[in-house]
């Protein structure tokens, strides 16, 4: 199945979305059926990283001015409260939306509609987020994700040759978000616009 006007229309925008899953980590709940305690775990972690992206990212004057200038102002993401990448990535977005005019940024959460997420598989996985721009046709226009290139090669590394923790990866990963300040998200997203 693909994304539809109406499908899109009945999807929360980000500050919905977001507010949503903030409720529903005060419940001690998250996205998805693994309620562990660990999912709830990176639930917290993604929250932190989302609230400190909104707050700190500063975004860069040609990324505005590429998404202002793209036909494209149906945005749509694909994720989950307890992606670690989402809460890197999505505050990018969500920021580069406010600036641009007419821009809609709709969150679709992947577990609650596999038959949507069937069309976005990378590698035959479920990888998220997923950043989509469609025309008002609801016709796919470009493709971003699941995260920048150089972390995204990381990923691919450690699933080759996964001889250190999970723990340890994802905190190595982690320290390559931090490192690059979404400098490479943000060009990334420039040539995306283009």
């Amino acid at each position: 199945m693909k994304v539809t006007k109406e499908f899109y229309n009945n999807l929360p925008a980000f500050e919905s979305y977001y507010t949503h899953i903030q409720s529903l980590f005060e419940e001690g709940k998250t996205t998805g059926e693994n309620q562990s305690e660990a999912m709830l775990n990176y639930t917290k972690l993604s929250l932190a990283r989302t609230k400190r992206g909104l707050k700190t990212f500063n975004l860069k004057p040609e990324l505005i001015e590429a998404a202002k200038q793209h036909e494209s102002k149906k945005w749509f993401l694909i994720s989950e409260a307890w992606c670690g990448d989402a809460g890197n990535i999505i505050p990018m977005m969500a920021l580069l939306a406010k600036e641009v005019e007419g821009a809609e940024l709709k969150v679709m959460i992947r577990d609650e509609h596999p038959e949507i997420m069937e069309n976005y598989l990378i590698n035959g996985g479920k990888s998220i987020p997923i950043f989509v721009l469609f025309d008002e046709d609801f016709n796919q226009l470009k493709k971003w994700g699941p995260r920048p290139e150089p972390a995204q090669n990381m990923v691919v590394e450690f699933k080759k040759n996964a001889v250190l923790s999970y723990e340890y990866f994802s905190v190595e990963l982690q320290k390559w978000y931090v490192q690059d300040k979404a400098e490479t998200l943000q060009n990334e997203l420039i040539d995306l616009f283009k």
